[in-house]
């Protein structure tokens, strides 16, 4: 109960960011602890503890995202190479919760590898790799999905 307690609040939060919904996120959350409760036998003592748990949850979120049909659809692997945009989104000052109501109303697809390369610090390979997808096609789901979380906000 005390693991639960410590780590509830952050597992909830990685999940949420992933899933977007708050329901979800609290299944998942669950369901990530009942998975590092049965495979805490598994873990290595040489590696960091939080993130290993970190990992199960962005797994288990991962997997509610990929229930939603929407997901297998937007994640085609026919997509050419993405065109960099020409201008620089690093300079543009935005309120946070902007960000947030913006993320929110991202489909599935797009909100789950936003938070995964911005939030959770997941480079483009580590996304290919946990999502089974090739690499162009996260790039390709990235630059779309910042495309339209910066038309979200400007509305």
């Amino acid at each position: 109960m005390q693991l639960y307690d410590l780590y509830s609040k952050r597992i909830y939060i990685c999940c949420y960011r992933v899933v977007g919904n708050a329901h979800e996120a609290e299944e998942a959350m669950q369901d990530s602890f009942l998975k590092i409760f049965t495979n805490i036998n598994q873990y290595d003592r040489e590696k960091n503890f939080e993130v290993w748990m970190h990992r199960i949850a962005v797994n288990t979120a991962i997997d509610y995202v990929r229930r939603q049909s929407q997901f297998e659809e937007e994640l085609s692997d026919n997509i050419s190479e993405p065109v960099e945009e020409a201008y620089d989104n690093e300079h543009i000052d935005l309120a946070v919760s902007k960000i947030r109501e913006g993320i929110q109303k991202l489909s599935p697809s797009y909100r789950l590898i936003l938070s995964l390369y911005l939030f959770e610090g997941y480079d483009m390979e580590e996304i290919s790799s946990i999502l089974d997808i090739k690499p162009v096609t996260v790039r390709t789901q990235y630059m779309r999905g910042k495309r339209k979380l910066m038309e979200l906000i400007k509305e």
